[in-house]
């Protein structure tokens, strides 16, 4: 192997190859980064068995090649290289030579065919807007949870439809919906009754951080392509691809969660109303209530307990449906969703006190919602 790359590019093709080599590899060969020359394209590749993320940028190679070296250490070494200087690498017996500038480092290579075979993609399950995506599994993973020992409630149901992707997450008390259009692959499967054969129907659970790593490839691609099999998760974009694992498991049916029939609906300013409960949260302990007091005109925030302080708050508000309630939240889970509400105003909408509410912008639910269950207070 020999060639030159710009070396920004290069910086920037192992920082994503690196996302999917574990920072505590089980065995050694999982901590190195695959790097192949051929036809003019540099690929750069990091798996764990359970991930792999692929970059591929153009260089120009005078000798293909294929290598394995430990992906961490070539990835914080490139990020130093001076960004103006070309950056060449060169296969010298077991040694993989890069210079840069002044700087000529020698990395031992790991043995190649150790390293496992990364996962082959069937035909994509469609296409999609790369940022709509990435905006969605942002507002949708937010709801996910952290209880290992349920791992359904770890991931993020991926249900596809005829003309959408529906996402959705949960950690039993809160939940969040997003709706992503696409366009689905005419040669792929409808359903699942072809193994690991692109799909068009159905729904997947995707672990949360599988789909958080996707989204950083996606922000700003007008394009992506998505694939879907009964094992396995993948994206790409120009020059970018990722793939993970399915958990396996039945996830929660929500529909009939989120209320049909409201009894009191509510619009505030989404950003006052954030800093209001950002202003009573530190007087809170970690189970402690945040109460909620909607009128037509306001809504008064209260917090706080006498041994650590009470505290209150108020923002404008318009009722728009039915009659004033009180109710109470888990700051927390509120502040959650809030930040996913890309819209100078927040709908909220209840039944009684003791059922879940329903925020999102106003008229755009068939984007994104999120569900919480509030804190049912003592007499």
């Amino acid at each position: 192997m020999k060639l030159t790359i710009d070396t920004p590019a290069l910086a920037d093709a192992t920082q994503w190859a690196l996302r999917a080599i574990p920072t505590h590899p089980p065995t050694p060969v999982l901590a190195g980064m695959r790097i192949e020359a051929h036809d003019g394209t540099l690929t750069l590749a990091g798996f764990d068995y359970y991930r792999s993320a692929r970059a591929h940028e153009a260089c120009d190679a005078s000798e293909p090649g294929t290598v394995l070296v430990p992906g961490r250490v070539l990835a914080d070494l490139v990020r130093t290289f001076p960004k103006t200087k070309p950056t060449d690498l060169s296969l010298d017996g077991t040694d993989l030579t890069l210079s840069c500038g002044t700087a000529h480092i020698t990395l031992p290579t790991l043995p190649l065919e150790d390293y496992p075979s990364l996962p082959d993609l069937p035909a994509a399950s469609g296409t999609i807007t790369g940022g709509a995506l990435a905006q969605a599994i942002t507002r949708v993973a937010a709801a996910a949870g952290t209880d290992q020992t349920l791992p359904q409630l770890t991931g993020v149901e991926v249900a596809l439809h005829p003309d959408q992707v529906v996402l959705s997450a949960t950690d039993r008390y809160h939940f969040h919906v997003a709706h992503v259009p696409w366009t689905p692959s005419r040669e792929a499967t409808p359903s699942k009754k072809r193994k690991d054969k692109a799909l068009t129907e159905g729904q997947v659970i995707v672990p949360a951080d599988v789909l958080r790593d996707a989204a950083r490839i996606l922000a700003d691609t007008d394009q992506a392509t998505l694939t879907i099999t009964d094992s396995q998760f993948a994206v790409s974009v120009p020059g970018r691809s990722a793939t993970g694992g399915i958990i396996n498991g039945d996830f929660p049916r929500y529909a009939a969660l989120f209320p049909t029939e409201l009894a009191t609906v509510a619009q505030t300013s989404t950003e006052d109303l954030t800093t209001a409960i950002r202003h009573l949260t530190p007087l809170l302990g970690k189970s402690d209530p945040m109460i909620l007091d909607i009128t037509d005109g306001q809504i008064h925030i209260s917090a706080g307990t006498s041994d650590n302080g009470r505290g209150r708050d108020q923002v404008d508000a318009t009722l728009t449906e039915g009659s004033p309630l009180t109710i109470a939240f888990n700051p927390g889970l509120l502040l959650a969703t809030l930040q996913q509400v890309d819209d100078p105003v927040i709908q909220m909408s209840f039944t009684t006190p003791t059922k879940p509410a329903v925020l999102h912008a106003p008229d755009d639910a068939d984007t994104f919602r999120g569900l919480i269950m509030p804190i049912r207070l003592s007499s």
